[in-house]
């Protein structure tokens, strides 16, 4: 979950200035990032986390109706991100954003379904992870902004994300093969829940799937979830409980459509699932892994030990291997 405190962004610039803070003591947090077999990096930026606590949690009626206002308003394009990183609403769509700066007639396109627990809007280091891949894959970018929870349910946001699809099929005439499916946290486990809802209807599926720190399962009351609480930073279970539950609406919290574990992972395309363990998401990951070895499906998990939720976004060299792995296995698809 991608989602920070009064709505505003985490900058790179402030995330900094608190990473070059702690890196005061340079001998000792190299020391003990090597013990912990990370990068220093990556150490200090965990550290800064559990100092700020960046993430905020719902804890009473006025944090709720904040959110809800919040999530009422329209999304704006922040004038920096159009600026640094060419971001821009898609022809005649507000609510979805395309970079083609780097795309080529025919090429692959990245469909790319943003965290934030179903609440929150996209935050600067989606932009910036995007821009990357784009100009490493000289891929075009296409990001819906789904009406978000709480005053919205997960019916609306697949109503938007299948009508965007619908487009790119069949405005755009895209052949699938040319699209790759990817998200973050809940993105990630909407893009499952969507490619099973996909094959239910008789759609076309993507080449591939690209799940980063996937939230597959919006019950978190697991003991495997709590017992990989103390190590996580960034996420609450409790909190993501009662987000889960507000994006589900009318659905039972093991729907399918919320809860892509309990539905069907057979005929889909190949998934390729990124996770740390310092995630509590990182249970939901090793659930669907075990399906997979179980069921003999298309489903590869990539475990970075002592990584935090959806770190691939993040300015760490863990981040840099992450997505260069995932360039590799897109090239490869062609």
């Amino acid at each position: 979950m991608l989602y920070l405190k009064e709505g505003r962004i985490l900058q790179r610039k402030k995330t900094g200035v608190l990473v070059t803070a702690l890196a005061a003591g340079g001998l000792y947090s190299k020391y003990q990032a090597l013990k912990k077999g990370q990068s220093q990096r990556s150490w200090l930026l965990e550290k800064v986390f559990w100092a700020t606590k960046p993430f905020p949690e719902i804890n009473n009626e006025r944090e709720y109706h904040k959110e809800d206002l919040r999530s009422r308003q329209k999304y704006e394009l922040p004038h920096k991100i159009k600026t640094l990183f060419g971001f821009h609403p898609l022809a005649g769509m507000d609510d979805v954003l395309e970079l083609s700066r780097f795309s080529n007639a025919g090429g692959r396109v990245i469909f790319y379904v943003h965290g934030g627990a179903y609440w929150g809007q996209p935050a600067f280091f989606h932009f910036e992870m995007l821009y990357k891949l784009a100009k490493e894959l000289n891929a075009r970018v296409v990001m819906p902004i789904y009406p978000k929870a709480p005053a919205h349910n997960a019916l609306e946001v697949h109503q938007m994300i299948l009508g965007v699809y619908r487009i790119l099929l069949e405005q755009d005439q895209l052949a699938p093969e040319q699209i790759i499916f990817m998200g973050d946290s809940a993105g990630g486990g909407f893009l499952l829940s969507f490619m099973q809802e996909l094959y239910k209807q008789g759609l076309s599926l993507p080449q591939a799937a690209f799940l980063i720190s996937p939230w597959l399962d919006i019950n978190t009351d697991f003991p495997e979830i709590k017992a990989l609480q103390p190590n996580d930073p960034l996420l609450c279970a409790h909190d993501l409980k009662l987000r889960g539950r507000k994006y589900a609406g009318n659905l039972a919290t093991t729907d399918p459509l919320v809860s892509p574990l309990y539905g069907n992972l057979e005929n889909l395309p190949p998934i390729y699932v990124f996770t740390g363990t310092h995630d509590i998401l990182h249970a939901d990951a090793l659930r669907l892994q075990g399906l997979a070895t179980a069921q003999n499906l298309r489903i590869k998990t990539f475990t970075y030990p002592q990584m935090l939720h959806v770190f691939p976004l993040f300015p760490i060299p863990e981040a840099g291997d992450a997505l260069r792995q995932i360039s590799r296995i897109i090239r490869h698809c062609d």
